[in-house]
């Protein structure tokens, strides 16, 4: 060997050296402070941590005793509060639907639909369909016909529901509902008082009227007044094509004022456009015309108990039931007011 190869092989010796007392200063950082604080926060003790178990196979098996402490991260979701609210606030909800949209109200069904009561959920339609089962108007369809949907809906709940349930509301089959927030806000009101509450519109109706896409929601005493209204001579325009407006302007004739459902911050709880509409790309040049409010956008300007939002198809609603009932970041508890 000459003097050339023995000092090679003295500095490879050397820089081996130098690389396998680096790795043991990190391999013992590493256990200092990433596993040991993070075994201790699941609860697992050093002993019997992941890297020293092995399975019966002999080989490690840190992921399977990573995924089962994962797994047992979330004992129980507590849901008193929802279910104490659910049996104080009794409320009804009617989805507008029809032969051709099913295929969204069996998505409404089995998302949002399952934190309703059962008993106080019902579908309207011009065909009776015994799968979601869906009540049958003897109505057209057609958006020219929404209004008489509208009325003979409201006009069955009255004779069916009137004394099961102390509000009202009327949602779309591409609406997603939050029925827990919706119960939150409707516990502060009282369902003998004449009142309708949603997205406050203006334009066409001196008080304004509910947006019919966000959804709406009216009191016990607004369905008796609107159930008794009178039909010869018609007191209200019993169908037509802007269903919204027309619901207004017969609950403006009714004495019915429409209530704000903003917060004390302007933030808004009825939303007539998707989640991406309102905290992203905006909701269109002209609609500050229509909005009785002044109009925000972004994450600011949604309440953080927001209860409708609207032209969710069926794939989207899916995922944003997933991501409401699902998803929960780690160690984030939140403390909720019972008043």
């Amino acid at each position: 060997m000459n003097i050339i190869n023995m000092r090679v092989n003295t500095k490879t010796l050397a820089l081996m050296g130098a690389a396998f007392a680096l790795a043991l200063l990190l391999s013992s950082v590493y256990q200092t402070f990433f596993v040991t604080p993070l075994h201790h926060n699941m609860g697992i003790s050093v002993e019997d941590s992941p890297s020293q178990k092995t399975s019966d196979t002999g080989r490690a098996s840190s992921f399977e005793t990573l995924d089962r402490h994962g797994s047992d991260a979330i004992v129980a979701v507590d849901e008193s509060e929802a279910r104490r609210l659910q049996k104080k606030v009794r409320v009804l909800v009617w989805v507008m639907t029809s032969p051709k949209s099913l295929d969204r109200a069996r998505v409404v069904k089995s998302t949002w639909g399952t934190r309703a009561d059962k008993d106080l959920f019902v579908f309207m339609s011009s065909e009776k369909d015994p799968s979601l089962p869906t009540v049958a108007l003897a109505v057209k369809e057609g958006r020219d016909h929404l209004t008489a949907k509208t009325m003979q809906a409201f006009d069955y709940i009255y004779k069916h529901y009137f004394q099961k349930a102390d509000f009202f509301m009327k949602a779309d089959d591409d609406a997603y509902v939050i029925m827990e927030n919706l119960r939150y806000f409707l516990s502060h009101l009282n369902p003998n008082e004449a009142f309708v509450t949603g997205r406050h519109f203006r334009h066409h109706v001196k008080q304004g009227f509910p947006s019919g896409g966000a959804g709406y929601v009216i009191s016990k005493e607004t369905l008796r007044r609107l159930a008794l209204r009178s039909k010869d001579p018609p007191m209200c325009k019993e169908d037509g094509y802007l269903e919204d407006v027309e619901l207004g302007r017969c609950l403006e004739k009714l004495g019915v004022p429409i209530l704000n459902s903003t917060d004390s911050r302007g933030r808004s709880r009825f939303h007539p456009y998707t989640p991406m509409h309102h905290v992203v790309k905006g909701l269109g040049k002209n609609y500050e015309y229509w909005d009785a409010n002044i109009v925000r956008v972004g994450p600011d300007a949604i309440n953080e108990f927001p209860i409708s939002f609207h032209y969710i198809k069926p794939d989207e609603m899916k995922l944003l039931h997933f991501f409401l009932y699902n998803i929960r970041p780690y160690g984030i508890n939140h403390k909720f007011s019972t008043t």
